[in-house]
């Protein structure tokens, strides 16, 4: 929990982190007058969380609301299904290493630019901004997750 500290001392350990910063400032002028000073000390959880939720409302205000994110990602798993599924399909049935390669066309001209534009920095994914490991790790806890709620449904 986040601590209250007024004047340099602690007067609550027990602080609630998401209090806005204005219902803190109006608190301690109410009960420790205009010349107190104060600061809220969150744990490293508080402050991760605090991070996450500015992040957020940022991208919402600055690319795109989360509706719009939605969107965009099924489009891309779309893409990616339509193509990969199509190369599965083509690989299966080739018979030689020019049909092999015949069979990647479609992917490479609908993916084949974005390894090039990463290599030269011109595009950078979220995942390579957050890192990979911490990632996968979210998303294997977050499909545990859903699969514990759906064995219990």
């Amino acid at each position: 929990m986040a601590k209250l500290i007024v004047n340099n001392q602690q007067v609550d350990q027990f602080y609630n982190a998401n209090t806005p910063e204005h219902v803190t400032a109006q608190l301690v002028l109410e009960q420790f007058g205009e010349d107190a000073t104060f600061e809220v000390q969150l744990t490293d959880a508080e402050q991760a969380e605090q991070t996450r939720t500015a992040s957020r409302q940022s991208i919402n205000q600055q690319v795109a609301d989360n509706a719009s994110l939605l969107g965009t990602t099924s489009d891309t798993t779309h893409i990616l299904l339509n193509e990969l599924s199509g190369f599965i399909n083509k690989l299966s049935q080739a018979q030689s290493l020019a049909e092999m390669r015949a069979s990647t066309e479609s992917l490479k001209a609908a993916i084949g630019n974005i390894e090039q534009q990463v290599t030269e920095g011109n595009l950078m994914f979220p995942y390579q901004v957050k890192g990979q490991t911490q990632v996968m790790d979210e998303i294997c806890q977050r499909a545990q997750g859903v699969s514990q709620v759906l064995k219990q449904g």
